[in-house]
């Protein structure tokens, strides 16, 4: 059997029933996370000019586009909802590093909500999008091109496997999804830092969408489009990829938990993190004054991508010197650490122009921040494995706090609780329309 209908028969027949406890768990937590990303983004500026363009562009009214108070087609409500749940960068992350939520969790709700799919089928779908889009992206990883961001190469793939299984497609017309959305990957890392980024997987969890729709009424597509000599592998990766990783063992393991994901506890690239986190413990545990400070250095391995002057608050996001600038003048670094405002005060000019990074980080893999205050002290602290991490998990409350602080931006208190209990037992929640009704609803914060 070809890898490309080896997978389709594999997304085709696992069932919800079928998944491992500590598979559905881990779905759970990831679906409840990226719920709240999707909310939280839907009032960020840049959603703004998402929200107004998916509506004025018109729809038949079927799914609804978070925190917006109208409904259209689902493949257009998948894109602005992926859009909003990628572009705080605050969604989990997989290893290697791929957006599997964004890409394939608002396909999955738009057509579920179509549907009037129960939250079970959703829970498989976003397993089966998440393993598929992880397998693609480790058999790849070796061989991809510096120069693509790697959600839009296997994001499509990944939104068509959770879109196929969201619709109940048999292995034929899933096979055919796979065909479609192969021909729709792209996205270019050019566009990191800047609004264009979040599109990635918004473009992936539509064009998933679309596939699958596709599909079931009859569209064809190669049947090998995965190893075909003139297909995804070859044409993507120069045929470097390795066929083990992307169809060896499935349903043996689930990459959901193993190697698992990282769950973000500050809204920026994940390899930010552990530099915001360092520069956190180096005020904390020094009661550091940031008026007493002379300079600091970062240590850690490589630079980030984006340099020591980010061109505006959402570049901040993969800025190492200016995620540990804001952690070390505000004392947290959240939601509003990465608003133009707050990248051009006063405060963070003359902050950033104290801090350097050195991009040879201690052997031990950890990133260490040193500070030289101006009476001659130095004081340093690191973090090797930022709260959140698969090494260093958040608790539970620590994540209910992260969804409350999310969902706060665009739900009442009592929409928070109702969206919560909803997603905390999703299995047993008989049509995802009713929390899509929860959370279609126009934010008051745009009023």
């Amino acid at each position: 059997m070809s890898a490309t209908r080896t997978l389709a028969q594999f997304i085709a027949d696992t069932e919800f029933e079928s998944l491992p406890t500590p598979v559905v768990e881990a779905a759970k937590t990831a679906i409840l996370d990226g719920v709240a990303n999707v909310v939280a983004g839907s009032v960020q500026e840049l959603a703004d000019i998402i929200g107004r363009y998916v509506r004025d562009a018109g729809g038949s009214p079927q799914s609804s586009v978070v925190g917006w108070g109208y409904k259209t087609n689902p493949p257009a409500a998948a894109f602005a909802n992926g859009v909003f749940g990628h572009c705080l960068d605050y969604e989990i992350q997989g290893f290697p590093p791929t957006h599997g939520t964004s890409s394939c969790l608002p396909a999955a709700l738009a057509l579920a909500e179509q549907h009037h799919v129960p939250g079970s089928r959703v829970i498989t779908a976003y397993v089966l999008g998440w393993e598929i889009q992880g397998r693609l992206r480790a058999a790849s990883a070796p061989a991809t091109a510096p120069g693509y961001h790697p959600p839009g190469l296997v994001g499509p793939l990944g939104g068509a496997a959770a879109s196929a299984k969201t619709m109940g497609l048999d292995a034929d017309q899933t096979l055919m999804a796979l065909g479609i959305a192969a021909s729709r990957t792209g996205g270019l890392t050019a566009n990191t830092g800047t609004m264009v980024k979040s599109t990635h997987p918004g473009n992936a969890a539509r064009m998933g969408a679309e596939a699958a729709i596709l599909a079931g009424m009859g569209y064809t597509a190669s049947d090998e489009v995965l190893e075909s000599p003139v297909g995804y592998a070859a044409a993507l990766f120069r045929g470097e990829f390795d066929w083990d990783v992307a169809t060896g063992g499935l349903g043996a393991s689930w990459r959901l938990v193993d190697p698992g994901f990282d769950v973000k506890r500050f809204p920026a690239q994940v390899y930010m993190q552990n530099a915001i986190e360092a520069a956190l413990n180096l005020r904390e545990q020094n009661g550091l004054d940031p008026n007493d400070i002379e300079q600091v250095t970062i240590r850690r391995q490589g630079r980030g991508h984006s340099g020591p002057v980010p061109r505006s608050g959402l570049d901040g996001k993969f800025s190492v010197e200016y995620c540990a600038a804001a952690a070390l003048l505000d004392g947290q670094v959240g939601i509003d650490t990465f608003t133009d405002a707050r990248r051009f005060s006063p405060d963070m000019e003359a902050m950033l122009g104290r801090m350097r990074v050195e991009p040879e980080g201690p052997e031990s893999g950890a990133t260490l921040a040193t500070a030289v205050l101006k009476d001659g002290t130095t004081v340093s602290a690191e973090c090797s494995a930022f709260t959140g991490s698969a090494r260093n998990p958040m608790s539970r409350d620590q994540l209910l706090a992260k969804v409350r602080d999310c969902f706060r931006r665009a739900l009442s208190e009592a929409d928070t609780e109702r969206a919560l209990e909803m997603l905390q037992n999703l299995e047993h929640l008989e049509d995802v329309g009713q929390l899509m009704g929860v959370l279609g609803q126009d934010a008051a914060s745009r009023g």
